[in-house]
């Protein structure tokens, strides 16, 4: 918790990395709370930032359904992105979406 506030200070977007195993489901939806609000404790609003979810670790045999964890974890309509980091499958392409979404945002701050 403490280090996620200091990492917030200053962001510009967010990736959030949920991993995909079922026993991990709820700690997901724990952290993704807990992001939440670390993010309004450094003032930023996270149905207002850049924000990409990213689904990891897609190769393990005991994954949840996509459809179930966007269920639980998608906050707005922020792209959802599998990936399997210890490959690097979908890294780079969550990295893109969430680069995306801040040159969008710093277009229209100016």
């Amino acid at each position: 918790d403490a280090s996620r506030k200091l990492i917030l200070k200053g962001v510009d977007g967010v990736i959030f990395v949920a991993d995909s195993q079922l026993e991990r489901m709820d700690a997901n939806v724990e952290s993704i709370e807990n992001l939440h609000v670390n993010l309004k404790a450094q003032g930023y609003d996270l149905m207002t930032i850049p924000y990409v979810l990213q689904l990891n670790k897609r190769d393990l045999p005991n994954v949840a359904p996509v459809d179930e964890m966007v269920r639980l974890l998608r906050k707005k309509s922020e792209p959802v992105f599998e990936a399997v980091a210890s490959k690097g499958t979908g890294v780079f392409e969550t990295l893109k979406g969430v680069a995306k979404l801040v040159l969008q945002e710093l277009t229209k701050t100016g």
